[in-house]
């Protein structure tokens, strides 16, 4: 008779929901630490929507209108509504994508139980490096800019369709119909969105296994994708690009740039960064390939593969995308730019997963342990770079803190600045740490203030003398040779 394997022996459920929270509870600790309620950048366009919302203004246009040659509609919406509810609080955005991360978690965790046949110690071991990945603070920019919900609402929206997919009782044609509903709106969240259109054709290939039937699937499936795709493209301009590049070495850039976009979840390194990438991809291509050619002598496989191969496909189509759109920074880019992360972060969850679903179909039969044996030892090498990853966002978050808790002070301060070249242009003014063009900001206090959304400091009272005596300084000898310091310089007061 054969060994109980202890792969059988059950797990206390309250360890395992520990286990599953520490990644959650880690990243809810960094918003904490590090979130800053200002807004930045991008976000200092949202001051005009909320003031055609007041004053019943806001028109379809608004929302509909390019952002960077992203159509953001179901964003604006989601801005506008934490706005009003929260006087425009930045963190409550920050956390609104936090809730969003976790109900794709959520889904990714039914998913995977959807095609595992048991609930072992590696079905949660696999589980539990998933989310590591899926909650690395390797996308630290995301976690802290609430302009970001865009990226999290379309990851959700893609996981959404895939895990509607996996659900066997409910009919074929049904289940196409209301996974389209999540791809609208992911295509109507940021141009990645549309890529979830072609990503599903695994899903909705094997949502059937009626030949006429998937035809007719496939054929409505692209369908909705050219209506989504034309829509999207109404009035759509692009700003023409100006690279002082050979073509060779464009092509060059943009491949190391892709590869890099790949790897940048795992790793800081420029050197090894693209061989990483390039491991990353080769192990997809595998895996996949192996899931097609065993689908007539395993159907279960090929069922099980497809949602994770239609992620994997999604994280490459976007990592194409951000390619087409950034190469032209540098390649090198892809790694500094940690915001880029949160797309192809979920091509390494797909290769974890789909390894989980071809070892298990290995052993299934025996009780080999040393194919698991490998793949526990490589998850150790990626929990390590993980680790390293988390640490210099950490230590940038910690910079990024300093510059936006400076640029927070100077907004308060906003109604007492004078209209003055030095604000609208100096390198040196402090209002540039929240965005590189002043009137804007300047432009959205007025509107905020306007429909007393959100109101800065109006009756400050300024001290002409200090009450104490801190020092002298002796250098320079007069008020005509002003003393210039810089956040690097020290003064020493005596």
């Amino acid at each position: 008779m054969a060994k109980k394997s202890p792969d059988l022996v059950p797990f206390p459920a309250v360890i395992l929901g520990l286990l599953y929270l520490i990644p959650i509870v880690g990243v809810t600790g960094f918003i904490i630490r590090f979130g800053v309620n200002v807004p930045f950048y991008d976000q200092w366009v949202l001051p005009a929507l909320f003031e055609k919302t007041a004053t019943g203004t806001l028109a379809f246009k608004d929302l509909f209108e390019l952002h960077n040659n992203h159509r953001i509609l179901f964003p604006r919406l989601i801005f506008i509504g934490l706005g009003f509810i929260s006087n425009w609080n930045i963190k409550l955005e920050l956390f609104f994508s936090l809730g969003l991360a976790i109900l794709t978690f959520i889904l990714l965790y039914k998913i995977s139980a959807k095609t595992s046949k048991n609930k072992n110690y590696f079905f949660h071991f696999t589980n539990l490096l998933t989310a590591l990945i899926f909650f690395s603070l390797a996308q630290s920019e995301n976690w802290l800019w609430g302009f970001q919900i865009a990226l999290f609402l379309i990851n959700f929206c893609v996981i959404l369709s895939c895990w509607i997919f996996t659900q066997e009782e409910v009919k074929p044609k049904t289940k196409l119909l209301i996974a389209a509903i999540p791809c609208l709106i992911a295509s109507f969240s940021s141009a990645q969105g549309l890529m979830s259109w072609l990503a599903l054709i695994p899903c909705v290939w094997m949502g059937t296994t009626k030949s006429n039937s998937r035809k007719k699937y496939l054929v409505l499936w692209f369908i909705l994708f050219l209506i989504s795709s034309l829509v999207y493209s109404i009035g759509y301009t692009q700003d023409p690009k100006t690279i002082d590049l050979e073509p060779l070495e464009r092509l060059f850039t943009a491949v190391y740039f892709f590869l890099n976009l790949i790897a940048a979840p795992l790793t800081n390194s420029y050197d090894f960064s693209r061989w990483m990438g390039l491991i990353i991809i080769l192990n997809f291509i595998g895996l996949g390939y192996y899931c097609f050619i065993s689908r007539k002598s395993q159907e279960y496989l090929i069922k099980s593969c497809s949602s994770w191969v239609s992620l994997g496909i999604f994280s490459i189509l976007c990592s194409i995308l951000i390619t087409l759109g950034r190469y032209d920074y540098g390649s090198n880019y892809a790694i500094d730019a940690s915001r880029y992360t949160t797309h192809s972060l979920l091509l390494i969850i797909a290769v974890i997963q789909l390894w989980f679903i071809v070892l298990n179909q290995f052993t299934s039969l025996s009780f080999n342990y040393h194919p698991k044996l490998i793949y526990s030892f490589i998850s150790g090498i990626l929990v390590c770079l993980i680790a390293v990853k988390s640490e210099i966002a950490i230590a940038q978050a910690q910079t990024d803190l300093m510059n936006k808790q400076r640029g927070e002070t100077c907004l308060e301060l906003i109604n007492y600045f004078n209209d003055s070249n030095f604000f609208k242009s100096n390198p040196e003014r402090c209002l540039l740490r929240l965005s590189k063009t002043t009137w804007w900001i300047q432009d959205g206090v007025k509107k905020l203030q306007t429909i007393n959304l959100k109101n800065w400091a109006d009756q400050v009272t300024f001290t002409t003398e200090s009450e104490e005596v801190y020092g002298y300084i002796d250098f320079p000898l007069s008020s005509d040779q002003p003393l210039k310091l810089k956040p690097k310089d020290s003064i020493t007061l005596a």
